[in-house]
């Protein structure tokens, strides 16, 4: 049995680090997939290195290079998208808007998750700058929830003294684009202007794509950030976001 290496140890104790790391974010927390994933992914690539350290043929060269080469381009890609996620996770200077849309997040059985209670918060402080201002609650059902997302985010907000005459329910919406385009159709159907300017709040990770995508459907969004309340959770997600991004870029919404 061949001896590892200092280096080998060095490479074989962080990937077994980030493994353990990776199971924990993943079986022990609530919404950290992509934390784990990423971890997983780290672990993948220590435990190649280290497999290839000691090896010194021009093919294990090769190989260790052509890796390399890999990484620094997914890295590149990444931060291409990651880059104006980072930049538009921001409210703009003036959040007024005679309609607002409030994109929802995952519901725990009947109780708004973290990242919703986020979003919920905001939504409150805009109703209260914005007396005369509409919210349009978008989200749908999903299969462990016990109601809908935007029933969920009434509840919340009436509970709170929000007069209910100001809230409108979008139930369909299973995703972020729907979320948009469904929203704008209420607007219309009350009697709004769906290509004038409509605020779209949601966490901040969120509103680049949120913003080119109502700007695609013909309005003129008014990003509104809900502050992500757990770092943990907000570095989680803007990561995720950088390939629902580039989805978005090469396939539309």
């Amino acid at each position: 049995m061949k001896t590892l290496t200092g280096t080998q140890k060095i490479l074989f104790s962080a990937a077994a680090v980030c493994l353990v790391a990776g199971g924990a974010f993943e079986f022990c927390m609530v919404g950290y997939f992509m934390t784990a994933l990423t971890l997983w992914g780290a672990a993948a690539c220590l435990a190649f290195f280290g497999l290839l350290a000691p090896c010194g043929a021009r093919w294990a060269r090769r190989l260790r290079a052509g890796m390399i080469v890999l990484l620094i381009i997914g890295f590149g890609l990444f931060l291409t998208a990651e880059i104006p996620v980072l930049r538009a996770a921001r409210s703009d200077g003036d959040t007024s808007a005679p309609w607002l849309v409030v994109c929802g997040a995952g519901v725990n059985g009947s109780e708004p998750s973290r990242s919703m209670t986020d979003r919920l918060e905001r939504a409150a402080v805009w109703l209260d700058e914005n007396p005369d201002g509409v919210a349009v609650l978008t989200g749908s059902r999903g299969p462990d929830e016990d109601l809908s997302e935007a029933e969920a985010m009434f509840r919340w907000l009436t509970a709170r003294g929000v007069d209910p005459a100001r809230l409108v329910l979008e139930e369909r919406a299973d995703s972020s684009y729907e979320n948009i385009k469904n929203s704008l159709s209420l607007i219309g159907a009350r009697g709004g202007d769906p290509a004038g300017r409509v605020a779209i709040l949601s966490s901040e990770y969120h509103l680049f794509r949120l913003g080119s995508m109502a700007e695609k459907l013909g309005c003129e969004p008014v990003l509104v950030a809900a502050r992500t309340s757990r770092t943990s959770l907000f570095v989680n997600y803007a990561i995720r976001e950088a390939f629902a991004v580039w989805k978005l870029w090469i396939f539309g919404p």
